[in-house]
């Protein structure tokens, strides 16, 4: 299942890759061709089969797997697609035969229908199945998203739901509290993060409403209530825009956070208690593909955030 995941993930990838503009999108073919014969390969090694090495691309797995030439074997569906993109690569790679938008679309199709086609041939499930957990690195978000999978199959749905972003605070927590940064902040803080629990309206202008003292004269009238409500405003304007910049910078998308956001309940915690609790609005009720969206999202977010790490580079004195 894992090196399923992988080979998924360089599928998602490829079509990253072939949705970005001329020539950024010609290397599509390499990551799409690179998915499909890593698919190959694996399904040589779950079958048992022997290919030779000599024999040409499409002869040594297409025919090579085939029940007429292996017992056991598989009859591949896709050839003709697939062997486009084979000869689309070998140009590309070794004659620079620049792909065009229309032939990388071309392409982009042939490898989605030869995946959705041979994953349940061989493996008994479908493509969309392969879990991409299975390639998070972060310990605590694969066992988080595992948890909440666990707890979806059960029908708890509020659970499951809460679980995902409890998932996903851990992660952003974890990349703006950088222990090894200055000063413990990272450079996606964008400044201290905000209580948690901050004043309540009623207790600020409780703060700023002092009647008996002598600088009070000559205020406007409800001068108190007034520097409240604008104290409150920009209060909440601040945190959503600090919120904002670091997924922005983080690179995480930011139509998709606000539907996560809509989707999963709050989380509260309760005194010193480090067990959460979770509250939704009544009714509340998602179905298999609101959760499947907030998990991927997860999912998403903790590659993106391991992509970032791998690049980073500390100061040569550390």
């Amino acid at each position: 299942m894992k090196n399923l995941a992988f080979i998924r993930l360089l599928h998602r990838q490829g079509i990253e890759q072939s949705l970005l503009p001329e020539p950024l999108s010609f290397t599509s073919v390499l990551t799409f061709h690179d998915a499909v014969e890593l698919f190959l390969i694996v399904t040589a090694e779950h079958l048992g089969a022997v290919v030779k090495d000599r024999d040409p691309f499409i002869k040594r797995f297409f025919e090579g797997l085939h029940p007429s030439n292996f017992p056991g074997g598989v009859e591949l569906q896709g050839q003709y697609g697939i062997k486009r993109l084979n000869d689309l690569r070998n140009g590309f790679k070794h004659t620079a035969g620049f792909p065009g938008t229309n032939v990388i679309a071309d392409v982009k199709a042939d490898t989605a229908h030869f995946f959705l086609e041979n994953t349940p041939r061989i493996f008994g499930f479908a493509f969309d199945d392969i879990d991409l957990a299975e390639v998070v690195q972060h310990a605590q978000t694969r066992a988080r998203l595992n948890t909440a999978a666990q707890l979806h199959s059960k029908g708890s749905l509020l659970e499951a739901m809460g679980t995902l972003a409890i998932a996903f605070e851990e992660l952003m927590s974890e990349q703006v509290d950088d222990e090894h940064a200055p000063r413990r902040r990272s450079a996606y803080s964008f400044g201290e993060r905000m209580p948690a629990f901050p004043l309540t309206e009623g207790q600020v202008r409780a703060v700023l409403y002092q009647p008996d003292h002598a600088s009070r004269r000559g205020t406007p009238v409800r001068g108190a209530e007034s520097l409240t409500r604008e104290y409150m405003r920009t209060r909440d304007v601040t945190r959503a825009l600090q919120e904002g910049m670091r997924l922005i910078a983080l690179g995480v998308d930011f139509h998709e956070y606000q539907r996560f956001t809509r989707l999963t309940p709050a989380v509260e915690y309760h005194g010193d208690s480090t067990t959460p609790s979770f509250s939704a609005e009544r009714g509340y009720a998602p179905n298999q593909e609101e959760f499947d969206f907030c998990r991927q999202f997860v999912i998403t977010v903790a590659l993106r955030l391991a992509e970032i790490n791998a690049r980073a580079v500390p100061p040569s004195w550390r």
